[in-house]
């Protein structure tokens, strides 16, 4: 007989979570978190925050994460299924979780995690067979799903679900404009692109500074704003320079969801150049603002943005990256919006947590749990 309380509760792990010394680290994991709660879900989280940097320092990480997840197994049997965010090595510690506890567990894969269980390691083997005998695999778009059935060799019998982690339609709508313009310095009639994320080579922010180099030579966009952090942030900031342009490229810095929302909703376009992107969650949350995006035809961003969205356009094309923020600029924020509102209320984060939950019940329920 099961033994299985509706809806089940949940030991959660994840290798990314915000921590006191950086609050954006692994957010979507704990925005997920929050949402599974409000909906009445019991979760107990074994997570890690961002350590300092180095190969002794992750061992460590991962060490304390490891020994935190066994303690939870054995020690606090007060759920019923674990979940565990990222593949490696998540998966792999929500295997031992599942063999310590008797618990089954489901494994949510977000992209970059299905290329690092295809390492040679032996952590990576362990991970890439325990992501083999989930109850569940979740993935965050349908480009992903095809992906890791093709790429990971998944038996028949091991389900997947598609399910993004969803946008926050509290902190990422239009009222976040509200004096926006006004605070931030810019003219009522400037013209504003935005990037944020993470400033590394993926992101294609490199093609967008010279996208932007293009149109501000042409006159049809007056300012660059990029929000993040990483390695990319000087030599981009080197490239503006070069191409004349520094003046009017902004760098903020990593920036709270708050202030994100802020910038969102007060720009004209919302970028995001990526030349790899299994979803994309950055740009619904800039359509939840009412932004139109310009984006790269990667992955799975076909999936969440429309032509009434916005527009996408190849990787790596400067050109057309440039002809598409044109595009969006001429015809105005106002032309996409109502579309863009949409399609961020069918990716709700609080719907989407409401159906991960589901998903999970369904698949752990023939389970049999021994208290």
């Amino acid at each position: 007989m099961t033994d299985r309380r509706e809806p089940p509760a949940l030991l959660l792990l994840s290798n990314m979570y915000p921590g006191p010394t950086d609050l954006v680290f692994g957010s979507f994991v704990a925005k997920q978190v929050a949402a599974l709660r409000a909906g009445g879900v019991t979760v107990r989280v074994v997570a890690s925050p961002r350590g300092r940097a180095g190969a002794l320092c992750l061992l460590a990480r991962y060490t304390s994460l490891a020994a935190r997840t066994k303690i939870a197994a054995l020690f606090h049997r007060d759920f019923d299924v674990i979940v565990a965010h990222f593949l490696y090595p998540t998966a792999w510690l929500a295997r031992i979780a599942s063999m310590l506890s008797g618990r089954p567990y489901v494994v949510v894969a977000h992209g970059l995690d299905v290329a690092s269980v295809q390492r040679r390691g032996l952590l990576a083997r362990m991970s890439l067979a325990a992501t083999r005998r989930a109850s569940l695999v979740v993935v965050v778009s349908r480009a992903l799903e095809t992906h890791v059935r093709s790429e990971l060799d998944l038996p028949e019998s091991v389900p997947t679900v598609v399910i993004n982690m969803g946008v926050d339609r509290v902190v990422f709508n239009p009222a976040a404009d509200d004096g926006a313009r006004s605070s931030l310095g810019w003219a009522d009639g400037e013209r504003v692109a935005l990037f944020a994320g993470n400033l590394i080579e993926r992101k294609g922010v490199d093609v967008l500074v010279d996208a932007f180099a293009r149109l501000r030579a042409e006159g049809t966009c007056d300012r660059l704003v990029i929000a993040g952090a990483g390695p990319q942030r000087d030599p981009l900031g080197e490239r503006a320079s070069v191409l004349g342009v520094s003046q009017a490229v902004e760098f903020e810095g990593p920036v709270e969801a708050g202030r994100l929302a802020h910038l969102m909703a007060a720009v004209d376009v919302f970028v995001l150049p990526s030349r790899a992107e299994p979803l994309g969650v950055v740009l619904l949350e800039a359509m939840a603002c009412g932004t139109p995006v310009v984006a790269s035809r990667v992955g799975g961003i076909p999936e969440i943005v429309g032509d009434r969205c916005g527009v996408l356009v190849e990787p790596d094309d400067a050109e057309a990256l440039a002809a598409g923020i044109a595009t969006v600029l001429s015809r105005g924020k106002e032309q996409y919006s109502d579309a863009c509102l949409e399609a961020a209320a069918a990716n709700d984060l609080n719907a989407n947590a409401a159906r991960l939950i589901k998903a999970i019940s369904e698949a752990t329920r023939e389970h049999e749990v021994i208290r």
